[in-house]
């Protein structure tokens, strides 16, 4: 039995779910690719199936769960790589101090 586009559209809305919450970082970038096309398209442009458009909007929702978890996961990268920036600059600045002492 063919499966159809709504039954595409709730897998991968779980898909992405389930590897976001595992920050698989690397999955997600090809279920994104995967999801693209569809999480952009208008409402208008679907079939006039609710059931499909209920599919599209739970695909949206998840795609853009992602977006943002992926966004927090950059910024969270970024502090931490500041961090590790500024302990090294304090750890420089320490051992010159204490080659002058």
């Amino acid at each position: 039995m063919p499966v159809s586009d709504r039954e595409r559209l709730l897998a991968l809305a779980r898909q992405l779910q389930v590897v976001s919450a595992a920050k698989d970082w690397e999955c997600l970038a090809q279920l994104d690719r995967l999801a693209a096309d569809w999480a952009s398209r208008s409402p208008a442009l679907l079939p006039a199936d609710e059931d499909m458009r209920v599919a599209w909007q739970e695909l949206a929702v998840a795609h853009a769960a992602a977006h943002e978890a992926c966004k927090q996961a950059l910024h969270e990268a970024g502090a931490r790589l500041r961090d590790l920036q500024h302990h090294n600059e304090a750890h420089k600045a320490y051992a010159w101090q204490e080659q002058f002492s």
